[in-house]
């Protein structure tokens, strides 16, 4: 982490207090949900990981549409407030790695804008061991700040470390790792996104 930059637990609560909702398009939203129906298809247990879950309104979501969702974030502030805000749910403390997660029986994993906080070398080998991990049919979705730049870009995430990738190479590392991508949707800058989005949906060979 950037010594000058506050972390998640130092801003937990102005960042729940600036995204009252999960969502800030409808597109963010119907991304989350087309995963959710590809989910509920599939056939696997309707069991869903959320990495990086932040303040617990995308799990949340998530529950309200009938999966069973495990929150993970490594931020104890940010799980705080998911845990005051949605009783509900499982929210547990961990990172992308997912380590003592049992993923063989999840039909789903999401990582709504939280692998940008990860090296890019480590997402490549932490999408090679969702896939390892993973049942053959389950569904990932993973979105991030885009680059219209080939390949992986550091940028000045005002909270900590980020990176922004090109479309086209987030859907390569996913690949490779073992998914075949089902689906993906770009979406442009705009007043309130600084950067271009991607959400890229894959499928477990």
């Amino acid at each position: 982490m950037i010594a000058d930059r506050p972390g998640y637990d130092a801003l937990a609560e102005k960042y729940a207090e600036t995204f009252p909702e999960p969502f800030q398009t409808a597109i963010e939203r119907r991304a989350v949900d087309a995963f959710a129906d590809l989910v509920q298809a599939s056939g696997l247990e309707p069991g869903v990981v959320d990495v990086g879950c932040g303040t617990g309104g995308v799990a949340a979501h998530l529950a309200r549409r009938g999966l069973s969702v495990h929150g993970v974030d490594p931020s104890t502030g940010m799980l705080a407030v998911a845990r005051r805000e949605h009783p509900e749910l499982t929210v547990t403390e961990g990172d992308a790695r997912l380590t003592g997660v049992d993923l063989s029986k999840v039909g789903g994993v999401i990582a709504r804008h939280s692998l940008i906080h990860v090296p890019p070398d480590e997402v490549r080998a932490v999408l090679v061991d969702w896939s390892a991990r993973l049942p053959t049919g389950a569904v990932v979705l993973v979105s991030a700040q885009a680059a219209d730049e080939p390949g992986v870009h550091e940028f000045d995430h005002a909270v900590t470390r980020a990176w922004r990738w090109h479309p086209d190479a987030l859907g390569a590392a996913v690949v490779a790792a073992g998914f075949d991508e089902l689906w993906r949707t770009v979406s442009r800058a705009d007043a309130d996104h600084r950067f271009p989005d991607v959400h890229l949906v894959a499928r477990c060979r």
